[in-house]
C-alpha cells in the first residue's frame, strides 16, 4: 500500500488530493474509469495513459480505456491490447513497474503499424478494497521529456489505490440499485402470475361456461372473440413475466445468462431454439458489452414470441475481429420491411450503436426475419 508521507513535495501531495477529488465518483462505471485514466495522466504530466481492467482470468486484459489518443488513431491502430509484453508483466508483477527506454526493455513485445512512439513507461496495479487487482494503470512518455521518477510512481501508486476505493464505491452503489430493482421485479413477477393470470383465467372459465347455453350467433360470436383476446393477454403477461425473470441472472457468465435465456423461450414460451455460441467467449468480451448482448438477445427474442408466430429460432454469437456478432433467424410470419417493426426494433439498432455496432434486419413476409446485432466487444 502507498505511503503518503513518502511523497516529500506538499505541492505534489496537493496534487494527488486535487486528482483524487477529481474522479466522478458518482458516475457510471465507464465514466468512471475515463476519469481516472484522465487524472492519472494529468497528475504526473505523461503524454499518453491507459486503464486496462483484468479479465476474469487476472492475467488478460477484458478491455483498454485510453487518453491521449483520438478516435482516429485508436481505429487505425485496429484490434487493442490483450495484455502481452511490457503491460503483461505489471499485470504480472502486481506492484508498480517503471521503465526509461521501450525499446530496450527485455520484455517488450512491439508496436502495431500505425501506433504512436512511445519510450518512458509507468505501471502501476488499481487495487481495490479486498486487495485484489482491478487493473492496471499505464502512463508514458512525461512531457518534460525525463524518465518518470520515483516520485512520480508513488504519486501514481497512491492515487491508484484511491481510485481502487472509488470503483469498489461506485460498484457497490450499483450493486445495491440493482438489487433493490431485481426485488421490486420479483415482487411484480410474482403479483402478474399469482394475481392477474388467475383472474383472467377465471374470466375465461366463466365465458366459456356461457357458451354452453342457449345463445344468439352474435353473442356467441363475441364472446368467442373475447376468449381469443383473454388467450393473448395471458400469453403476453407470461412472456413479460419471462423478459423479469430473465433479468435477475445478470450476475451470471455471458455462456450461462445466453443458454439460460434461449432454455427459457424454448420451456416457457413454446418455442424451439438452436444456439451456437463461441466456446470461451466470456474471456472475450468486456463486462459491458456482454451485459447488453443479453439485453439485445433477450429484446429480440421477446419479439420473435410476441410477434412472429415462429416455431423454430437459431441463435449464433461469435466474434468478427473486435465485433461480437449476434445472429437470430426465426421460421415466423415475417414483415414487408424493417421500419413497421416498431420502436423494438429502433431500440436495438441504438443499443448496438452504443456500443459502436449496428444492428441489420432481413424480412420478408411469410420467409420469416433475421437480425444481425453487432458491438465492439471490448467496449
Amino acid at each position: 500500500m502507498m505511503a503518503f508521507h513518502r511523497i516529500k513535495d506538499p505541492e505534489r501531495l496537493h496534487a494527488l488530493i486535487d486528482a483524487i477529488l477529481l474522479i466522478e465518483a458518482d458516475a457510471n462505471l465507464t465514466t468512471l474509469l475515463k476519469s481516472i485514466v484522465e487524472s492519472a495522466t494529468s497528475l504526473v504530466g505523461a503524454r499518453y495513459g491507459a486503464l486496462g481492467v483484468l479479465a476474469s482470468d487476472g492475467t488478460s486484459l477484458a478491455s483498454f480505456i485510453t487518453h491521449g489518443i483520438d478516435d482516429r488513431q485508436r481505429a487505425q491502430i485496429g484490434e487493442l491490447p490483450r495484455g502481452g509484453g511490457v503491460l503483461g508483466e505489471t499485470i504480472r508483477l502486481a506492484h508498480p513497474l517503471r521503465v526509461e527506454d521501450l525499446a530496450t526493455h527485455p520484455g517488450r513485445s512491439g508496436f502495431p503499424a500505425n501506433h504512436p512512439p512511445m519510450k518512458q513507461f509507468l505501471g502501476v496495479p488499481v487495487i481495490v478494497e479486498d486487495g485484489t487487482v482491478f487493473g492496471n494503470l499505464y502512463l508514458t512518455d512525461h512531457l518534460s521529456g525525463e524518465p518518470f521518477s520515483a516520485e512520480d510512481e508513488d504519486l501514481v501508486a497512491g492515487f491508484g489505490r484511491a481510485a481502487g476505493l472509488v470503483i469498489d464505491q461506485a460498484k457497490l452503489r450499483s450493486h445495491v440499485r440493482d438489487l433493490s430493482i431485481a426485488e421490486e421485479r420479483e415482487r411484480l413477477a410474482r403479483d402478474l402470475h399469482d394475481t392477474v393470470i388467475q383472474r383472467l383465467f377465471g374470466v375465461g372459465l366463466s365465458l366459456q361456461l356461457a357458451l354452453s347455453g342457449f345463445l344468439e350467433d352474435s353473442v356467441r360470436e363475441r364472446i368467442n372473440t373475447s376468449l381469443d383476446e383473454l388467450n393473448e393477454t395471458i400469453h403476453d403477461i407470461r412472456t413479460t413475466i419471462f423478459e423479469i425473470d430473465q433479468e435477475r441472472s445478470d450476475a451470471d457468465s455471458l455462456e450461462d445468462r445466453i443458454e439460460s435465456l434461449t432454455i427459457e423461450v424454448a420451456s416457457r414460451l413454446g418455442v424451439q431454439v438452436q444456439l451456437k455460441m463461441l466456446a470461451g467467449i466470456d474471456d472475450l468480451v468486456a463486462a459491458r458489452c456482454a451485459q447488453h448482448v443479453v439485453q439485445a438477445l433477450r429484446e429480440i427474442l421477446s419479439n420473435i414470441v410476441r410477434h412472429s408466430q415462429a416455431g423454430r429460432v437459431d441463435v449464433d454469437l461469435s466474434i468478427d475481429e473486435n465485433m461480437l456478432v449476434l445472429m437470430v433467424k426465426d421460421d415466423g410470419v415475417g414483415f414487408a420491411s424493417a421500419a413497421s417493426g416498431g420502436r423494438g426494433l429502433h431500440n436495438l439498432a441504438s443499443r448496438a450503436r452504443d456500443l459502436g455496432g449496428d444492428c441489420y434486419v432481413d424480412s420478408e413476409i411469410g420467409h420469416g426475419t433475421q437480425v444481425r446485432w453487432t458491438a465492439n466487444r471490448l467496449d
